[in-house]
């Protein structure tokens, strides 16, 4: 039997697990999240993981939040973390073979694998069978993948989506983005707008617009005090709710996605009740002459945690070692 190490490693957190291939479909289990900021370097969240669960994994396969260069990734949102190397994880652990790849190419091969209860409806459809499906949302960066059917399992195709213009529709929409090119964003993309690595600098821009002063509060409590009614949370929430469904909706007409859309992200999770408003989900919908296009488009919010490592390891059972 196949001992496989899964990782998944962003911005914010890392998990890992252990990944057994069961009757066809990949499983994971040992599951593991710890804070980034815990360690200095990759390989030292792995050591504790494997050391915790006293698994010897004869294999390893990691998504990682950057692109794979030469068998190597560094992470754009952890720079500060040497370099991860394949060769070198796989000799310093012992391991057989070590694959690298993008954590949302991860997630997106998760979809297909996972129960329907790892889901919440935010828009009824109908999926159309051999289709593509997209997966796209907001974690600390904003990822976009496509899934493309193949005659046994599906290919992947990633690529630096997040980085596409941010497209405003409102009045206050366009000011904040005006607020942002003050505050020295000349390029206002998607990532920025609705990821957390800007989320400081977002906020600023909405309480300028909204002629209050700014006072630095965490994504968890700006989220308490919109729930509580305050109107600045209120607008960060919704602008974000608002955004994802809307560079969604961009990304699935241009890629046919007839086969569906999963919303996915720790983001897009913690903001649920704002991605599933009908505020949120009419930015999708409303797309003019071609508004008929979504109307039968199942969109769907990933909400269970384990995803990119069942999705990593659909990855490896599906194509063995990959870099």
């Amino acid at each position: 039997m196949t001992e496989l190490v899964v990782g998944d490693v962003g911005g914010t957190s890392a998990r890992f697990g252990i990944a057994q291939l069961v009757d066809g479909v990949p499983h994971v289990e040992a599951f593991r999240k710890v804070p980034g900021d815990s360690f200095g370097r990759f390989s030292d969240a792995l050591d504790a993981y494997l050391r915790d669960t006293g698994a010897a994994p004869r294999h390893g396969l990691f998504a990682l939040a950057g692109p794979v260069i030469d068998g190597g990734v560094s992470l754009v949102n952890r720079p500060e973390w040497p370099t991860i190397e394949s060769n070198r994880i796989a000799d310093q652990f012992g391991l057989e073979s070590v694959s690298l790849v993008n954590d949302f190419a991860a997630m997106a091969r998760s979809v297909p694998a996972l129960p329907e209860d790892a889901f919440l409806q935010v828009l009824p459809g109908t999926a159309q069978p051999r289709h593509p499906v997209l997966v796209a949302g907001p974690g600390t960066g904003f990822g976009v993948a496509t899934i493309l059917p193949k005659v046994q399992g599906w290919r992947v195709v990633s690529g630096e989506g997040g980085h596409s213009a941010y497209a405003a529709r409102t009045e206050t929409e366009f000011a904040i983005v005006e607020a942002l090119h003050g505050l020295g964003h000349d390029y206002v993309s998607n990532e920025l707008i609705l990821s957390g690595s800007s989320f400081d600098d977002v906020h600023r821009a909405v309480c300028n617009v909204h002629g209050r002063s700014y006072e630095p509060l965490s994504p968890q409590a700006v989220l308490d005090a919109a729930n509580a009614g305050d109107p600045v949370g209120l607008e960060i929430c919704l602008l974000r709710a608002r955004g994802t469904l809307g560079a969604a909706g961009d990304f699935a007409l241009a890629n046919g996605a007839r086969g569906g859309v999963v919303i996915a992200g720790g983001v897009a999770q913690r903001l649920r009740s704002y991605i599933t408003s009908d505020e949120a989900t009419s930015r999708f919908l409303d797309r003019g002459p071609r508004s008929d296009y979504m109307e039968d488009l199942p969109v769907r919010l990933l909400i269970d945690e384990a995803a990119p490592l069942v999705g990593a390891a659909a990855l490896f059972f599906e194509n063995g070692a990959v870099s």
